[in-house]
């Protein structure tokens, strides 16, 4: 996998990723903004296949608030073989407009080792 951009945040089993999630617009008139990832890198585990686990802070606790994989199940690096993907969730009422996100990689099968994505960033829509 190439070298990440500065701004790249990597997740792997082990080690989850934060981000700080910013504004794509003015949202002040807006109640209803979705959380959006964007990954631009991707590696899978060679003993079987994961999928992301997205949470945010709500009150005292980390909440899920959605889970997403690659498909297929290959390596990719945007702009080198592939595009960015893109993943959009809903806040849920009482958790509006957390400033981080945390992505985890969970295995489906197997350990999940050697798997990574590479969050480009976490953006409101």
């Amino acid at each position: 996998m190439a070298a990440a951009e500065n701004n790249d945040v990597r997740a792997s089993v082990n080690a989850p990723a934060r981000v700080a999630i910013t504004a794509s617009r003015d949202l002040s008139q807006n109640a209803s903004a979705r959380i959006v990832i964007t990954v631009t890198g991707f590696r899978p585990s060679p003993s079987g296949p994961v999928e992301a686990v997205v949470l945010i802070p709500c009150g005292t606790e980390q909440r899920e608030i959605g889970r997403f994989g690659i498909f297929p199940q290959q390596s990719f690096t945007a702009g080198k073989n592939a595009n960015p993907q893109r993943f959009g969730f809903a806040v849920p009422d009482p958790c509006k407009m957390p400033s981080q996100v945390t992505i985890r990689i969970e295995p489906s099968t197997g350990n999940g080792s050697g798997a990574e994505l590479v969050i480009g960033g976490a953006e409101f829509e």
